[in-house]
């Protein structure tokens, strides 16, 4: 395929990404990290890090540093508090880009860089931001500037290395050195360039990332002590696989793995196989690698993450740059692997049938009948695989699928081997369409999700539009009240104020005198109290609530759904 049509490829990939954008926040971590960001923009605090008021300490402070930046120049929005991190997930498909390049011919490089980018990880990370989108951005970037610094010895490249293991440090804490020293130091090791490790510019290596963490230091340990900064530099990391963390969710010890199948999907196929080919290939020493870089950093902080005691699914994302390039180095090569590659091919086919039938599932269960969204999810697909088939190979080749199936049954019933030349050239078409056809269906899977089922999920956190009613409508002082019932970030931040928190009947009726008008968050209980005290209030709007960070089946399911929500209500509540 040329050049120029993968570059094409990025142009939807973007429109996904601005899409996600306008979506809500999802609780609890990004709605969590989006009030803490409103918060620290409000009170100026910008070297102590404050949740509800109280010192917080679990996470460094670059997303909410840079999120408050984003807050003075476009206002407190959705937006706006995802805009950063996109820009460092750009900043990771570019860097995974020009890493492979070092290595790599441009196509392969062109490849990996969109691998990554159509990864469900990304679609889901651009959507639902937290840390580690900033984190992948600079561990990638930092590893594709010193992997230049390594062969060209210029100074500008160790300075920006430096730069972006100070900046993964500040986004997620020492994991970000320890990824980038995973991918690097065995590379220093084999091809025995230890001399660059004794060049003395290296101290400005140090001085570098001391100084961008000053003042995150400075906050810590004004806030918690030596407690802060011993639990940022070995606790939060090491300490959950030493066991002297508090976290522990006890994961299943393949929970990564598992992981990496879906999120990484449509490309874990390749990955996997690849990563595998790479690993025997290496032990029996058929096939020298042109870098080991990106599969010792993949394997290396997969093993250390899969030894924590705590493990959720967006950990691993920090690697998976480094994943594209081995999928991507693997799918170039598979063209000419004969067998093998047929019988991926085939599989890759089934994956990509298996994503178009879960969107179908999704419009059923989330959007029924909506007209708009089916429209897009026919139309959509059926124009990724029509284009596909008309550009990359003649259609007259669908006659060999129906060849090779009656072929494939008489080779069976009459136990012959081999392949007839109808599937070889069925093969041969659908391996060369492969990659732009994966790359079409995820981004209409990612459109989608975007675009019509995310936000018929968050239609279920309530809280966002109540907040927006409680901002819009909100007088001098703070009138905003949650009664009989708990409020979440997703409140706070929406509503850019915190509701006052009440569980007392008598103490509701002495504010409501005070302030004369409130705006009330409520539960059937608190309704039921409203009545009972003969307070005279009207409904704004009466809502399903369900934790949507945590999807079942049951919720799913439109007949069961209702049953598993509880439900909550705005009210205006007058003296």
């Amino acid at each position: 395929m040329k050049k120029k049509y993968y570059y094409l490829l990025f142009l939807p990939v973007l429109i996904v990404y601005i899409v996600n954008l306008f979506v809500d926040v999802m609780a609890i971590d990004a709605s969590q990290y989006a009030e803490m960001s409103w918060e620290m923009f409000t009170a100026k605090s910008f070297l102590k890090v404050h949740l509800y008021g109280a010192d917080y300490l679990d996470k460094p402070p670059l997303l909410f540093w840079l999120n408050s930046l984003s807050f003075y120049l476009f206002g407190a929005g959705n937006v706006s508090y995802k805009l950063p991190s996109l820009l460092f997930a750009i900043l990771a498909i570019y860097s995974t880009y020009r890493f492979a390049k070092m290595y790599y011919p441009e196509q392969t490089a062109l490849i990996a860089a969109l691998m990554l980018a159509t990864t469900e990880a990304l679609f889901l990370i651009t959507n639902d931001v937290r840390t580690d989108t900033m984190l992948m951005g600079a561990v990638i970037f930092a590893i594709w500037q010193w992997a230049e610094f390594l062969e060209t010895t210029e100074t500008k490249n160790l300075l920006l290395g430096s730069i972006g293991v100070g900046l993964a440090m500040l986004a997620k804490g020492p994991i970000g050195l320890i990824a980038v020293s995973a991918a690097l130091l065995p590379h220093i090791i084999l091809s025995k360039k230890w001399n660059r490790l004794l060049d003395i510019r290296i101290a400005f290596v140090i001085v570098i990332i001391a100084l961008m963490l000053l003042p995150m230091c400075i906050g810590l340990y004004e806030q918690w002590g030596l407690k802060g900064l011993k639990f940022y530099f070995w606790t939060q990391s090491f300490g959950r696989i030493t066991g002297t963390s508090e976290w522990n969710n006890n994961p299943d010890t393949l929970f990564l793995i598992h992981t990496t199948i879906w999120a990484f999907l449509p490309w874990s196929l390749f990955l996997f196989v690849g990563w595998f080919d790479i690993a025997v290939s290496l032990f029996r020493r058929k096939y020298v690698v042109r870098e080991i870089i990106s599969i010792s950093g993949f394997t290396l902080v997969l093993i250390a993450l899969m030894l924590s005691r705590y493990q959720l699914p967006h950990y691993i994302f920090v690697v998976y740059p480094l994943g594209a390039v081995i999928a991507a180095d693997y799918f170039i090569r598979l063209e000419g692997q004969g067998m093998i590659k047929k019988i991926l091919s085939a599989i890759q086919l089934l994956t990509l049938l298996a994503i178009i039938v879960v969107s179908c599932l999704l419009q059923y269960c989330l959007k029924g009948a909506d007209l708009l969204s089916l429209l897009c999810l026919i139309l959509l697909y059926a124009s990724v695989i029509t284009i596909v088939a008309y550009v990359n190979g003649p259609v007259k080749n669908l006659r060999n699928a129906v060849l090779y199936l009656t072929y494939k049954t008489k080779n069976i019933l009459n136990d012959n081997k081999g392949l007839s030349p109808e599937t070889h050239i069925f093969f041969d078409v659908v391996y060369r369409t492969l990659f732009v056809l994966s790359a079409g269906v995820m981004i209409v899977f990612g459109l989608l999700m975007g675009a019509f089922y995310f936000p018929a999920i968050l239609k279920y956190q309530p809280g966002d539009d109540f907040g927006r009613y409680a901002r819009q409508h909100r007088s001098s002082d703070n009138n905003y009240v949650a009664y009989f019932c708990e409020y979440g970030f997703a409140d706070v931040f929406y509503a850019q104020q915190t509701p006052l928190f009440i569980w007392n009947a008598d103490q509701f009726g002495e504010l409501l005198k005070q302030k004369k008008h409130l705006i009330v968050l409520t539960s059937p209980v608190g309704i039921d109290q409203l009545n009972d005290y003969h307070v005279k209030y009207r409904i704004i709007e009466q809502r399903y609530h369900y934790q949507v960070a945590k999807l079942t089946i049951g919720f799913l399911n439109p007949a069961t759904r209702d049953g598993l929500c509880d439900k909550l209500y705005l009210v205006e509540a007058d003296l």
